[in-house]
């Protein structure tokens, strides 16, 4: 049951995010709103600092004046200022506390905003490597929408399905070992490198990354923090061709790591020899072991330095053959060699096959191929089959359930899922907590709880996954976390934590030179700042992700930096190099009746004014139930444009045939606005318009606010209702020299107010961002 809370004078809804007193709204800025809300929610104890800069901030480094101030601007707003302290208490040396009696009253059906409905997909299922592909959250956003929300793209042109095959290598099979969990401490993280192997044939090729992943449960077994083989692979081809000199340096910079481990692995007459070299800040010191197999002698190198840091106290247990075909697994996988891992998984005896740990494996390489079912089949075996004495393959194959049932939108087991890894993490003996794993498991829930359109407790979870990755020293996946965060923040209307958190990850992937992942990240703050109404710093952005095209693998990703670059160009109206992004689209196999293409060429043959096409292909429509705002507007003013107006009226009832949430209930009311308008109704066209207003809410992102006020601006002057206009246009104002319509309308405006000089200077604006579109024909919403 959702709550509200009634105390003294006020009023707050956490659902709605909204503080009233006295039946008045109060503005409050929402970091300010979010520590009200935890306080209250906690109001039964104290709350530490840093228990309330995880949960609000999500992240550890936020300075004592930054949550001062912010706690200071919720007691303004609650007249709680000075020694009073009636409602916040401050607990010196230690936190807050709310202290002001509460009463909570359940929220009536229409106080609970709509449900959001989301796409994520992302892989973060086996115990030790937990793919890490960015998920997408496509959302159908409530009344409060922040962005052009679009509904679920086909499969072929979800970037994320593929990215979980191209990129995502996480940190699978990260417990793979019983005892493999070290306590996180910033000055004992190991970084292991890929080993050197020489020779190299078909036979041994394994050993590059299996020894390279073997060593790393070795020292981690010991006690020792070790990153995850997946970066080791990031930073090892972040400093490809750099001099060695430079190596070190960057090595340890880029880590964070205070030992760099760099193995070599020399095939003998009569076995293998293995030379480790270990840097600690400028300094190196070297070893070498023999073993009969290449994992006896990484084996026999790692424990060896070990001794020499006192961490190896007595033998510990040889590698088996059983493990031995492990990591041939594990490093075909974390290659990219999933036919290859798939092969030695299925010729395995039956014994072996039925193991948890294989098992665990095959379940892996089914979800990679899109075989959900067969996935979460295994998945549940994993659990059926696994004793108590090995909870690290449970803890992976619950992450990895969850993950599956994510995939198929089952939000509620897949909540359980993620929550019984938790449960479990949390009942090993404490010398033996895995900082990453309760990130990446914390991680997962987050992403269902924001599915769910739980937005607050999903990005409480994800600021709990940062704290738990800070910890590990896992900088990639905490770049993966800052993306996240970045589409939540969004969606909940604070745009520049949004932006502040693209650009953290932006920052990681780019260090790392991870470029599937800044890609995506840098075509997502794009449309972040379209949204914003900042189309040129959109271009800036889009243009870093356009760069790289070419070394991006997959067409589905490629996709959409290429439909946000045409976006962008066509709200900067550079219709030539909208037309080439577009081309480019079509090239990589997308058919001309995918939405996205299809809002697109809408788009760009209406801003050459070529109406007969645009008509043309609004006449292939309508989209039943599954239409963007965008693309429903598009397609509305095409039909119109062409004299078609029961073309556009039925866009209108294909899409209300659709799920009902304030986004498509927002567009609805706009496109109806415009097609009564065509049809000389001025007056029912100005009601509808109102009402797509009223829809907007007060977090509607700047693009929404544009396309109500635009509307209506222009049906207030179709009225003579210049004063009126006047008052809407106030509140556009500020957007002006930025955003074309806005821009387009401002000289109509003063021109009706009897002003031809200022419409005069209006008028040259409006061309200068005009571009290649006709200044004489009304913009496009």
């Amino acid at each position: 049951m959702r709550l509200k809370y009634l105390f003294g004078e006020f009023e707050l809804n956490p659902a709605t995010r909204e503080l009233v007193r006295n039946g008045s709204p109060v503005a409050l800025r929402a970091r300010s709103l979010e520590c009200l809300i935890y306080l209250i929610e906690h109001r039964d104890r104290a709350v530490g600092r840093d228990e309330l800069i995880s949960a609000v901030w999500g992240r550890v480094d936020v300075g004592d004046t930054v949550v001062a101030q912010t706690l200071l601007r919720a007691r303004k707003a609650l007249d709680d200022t000075g020694n009073q302290q009636g409602m916040i208490r401050t607990l010196p040396r230690f936190g807050y506390r709310w202290v002001a009696p509460v009463q909570e009253v359940p929220l009536a059906p229409d106080e609970v905003p709509p449900t959001l409905e989301v796409e994520a997909e992302a892989d973060t299922g086996d115990p030790r490597h937990v793919d890490e592909a960015v998920p997408r959250i496509d959302v159908a956003a409530p009344t409060r929408s922040t962005t052009d929300t679009r509904r679920r793209w086909p499969r072929g042109w979800s970037a994320f399905a593929v990215l979980l095959v191209a990129i995502g290598l996480g940190a699978f099979l990260y417990l793979r070992s019983k005892d493999t969990h070290a306590p996180a401490m910033a000055d004992d993280l190991v970084l292991v490198m890929p080993m050197t192997v020489v020779p190299i044939d078909s036979e041994n090729a394994w050993v590059r990354l299996g020894a390279m992943d073997y060593m790393a449960e070795r020292l981690r077994s010991s006690g020792i923090n070790v990153l995850p083989s997946e970066q080791a692979l990031r930073t090892a081809a972040a400093i490809e061709g750099d001099a060695p000199d430079v190596d070190r340096r960057k090595l340890l910079a880029l880590s964070g790591a205070r030992w760099i481990a760099q193995p070599e692995a020399l095939r003998e007459r009569d076995g293998w020899r293995v030379r480790l070299q270990v840097i600690e800040g400028g300094k190196a010191r070297s070893l070498e072991a023999r073993g009969d197999t290449a994992l006896a002698a990484t084996a026999a190198a790692a424990d060896a330095w070990l001794r020499q840091l006192g961490r190896r106290d007595g033998a510990a247990p040889p590698p088996t053959r059983l493990a031995e075909r492990l990591h041939r697994i594990d490093a075909d996988i974390l290659a990219g060699r999933l036919t290859e891992a798939r092969r030695v998984v299925r010729s395995l005896p039956p014994a072996e096959r039925s193991d948890p740990r294989f098992l665990l494996r095959e379940a892996k390489l089914e979800f990679r191929a899109a075989n959900l079912d067969a996935a979460a089949t295994l998945y549940q075996q994993v659990l059926d089959k696994v004793t108590a004495a090995d909870p690290d393959t449970k803890i992976g194959a619950l992450i990895g359930l969850g993950t599956a049932f994510r995939a198929q939108d089952q939000l509620n087991a897949a909540d359980q899922r993620f929550t019984q890894a938790l449960e479990a993490l949390e009942s090993l003996p404490t010398d033996r907590v895995d900082a990453r794993m309760f990130g990446v498991a914390y991680q997962g829930r987050g992403i269902v709880r924001v599915q769910r359109g739980e937005i607050d407790a999903g990005i409480r979870d994800m600021g709990q996954a940062r704290v738990w990755l800070q910890r590990s020293g896992d900088r990639i996946t905490l770049g993966v976390i800052g993306h996240n965060l970045g589409k939540a923040e969004a969606i909940r209307g604070d745009y520049l934590q949004a932006l502040l958190e693209f650009d953290r990850s932006i920052e990681t992937f780019e260090r790392f030179r991870v470029h599937d992942y800044l890609a995506n990240s840098l075509y997502e703050k794009a449309e972040l700042q379209l949204a914003l109404a900042r189309p040129a710093e959109a271009w800036e952005t889009i243009r870093r992700a356009d760069a790289f095209l070419p070394k991006l693998e997959s067409d589905a990703l490629a996709c959409e930096v290429l439909s946000t670059k045409a976006r962008v160009l066509l709200a900067l109206g550079r219709l030539r190099e909208a037309g080439d992004a577009l081309a480019a689209i079509a090239a990589r196999g997308v058919q001309d009746t995918d939405p996205r293409r299809l809002e697109l060429s809408l788009r760009l043959h209406l801003a050459r004014g070529e109406v007969a096409q645009a008509g043309r292909l609004a006449a292939r429509g309508p989209v039943i139930g599954d239409a963007s705002r965008g693309l429903l507007l598009a397609a509305v003013q095409a039909a119109l444009r062409a004299g078609d107006v029961p073309l556009a009226e039925k866009w209108i009832a294909g899409v209300a045939q659709g799920e009902g949430t304030g986004d498509r209930d927002f567009a609805l009311a706009l496109a109806r606005a415009l097609v009564l308008h065509a049809g000389g109704d001025r007056a029912g066209a100005l009601a509808q318009a109102e009402r797509a207003a009223a829809l907007v809410g007060r977090r509607a992102s700047p693009d929404i606010e544009i396309q109500a006020g635009v509307v209506q601006v222009m049906l207030l002057l179709d009225l003579e209702r210049a004063t009126a206009a006047s008052a809407i246009v106030g509140e556009l104002e500020k957007y002006a020299e930025s955003d074309y319509r806005v821009a387009w309308v401002m000289p109509k405006l003063y021109q009706a107010l009897g002003d031809p000089r200022a419409a005069a200077s209006a008028r040259v604006r409006a061309m200068a961002l005009a571009g290649e579109r006709d200044s004489a024909v009304a913009p496009l919403l």
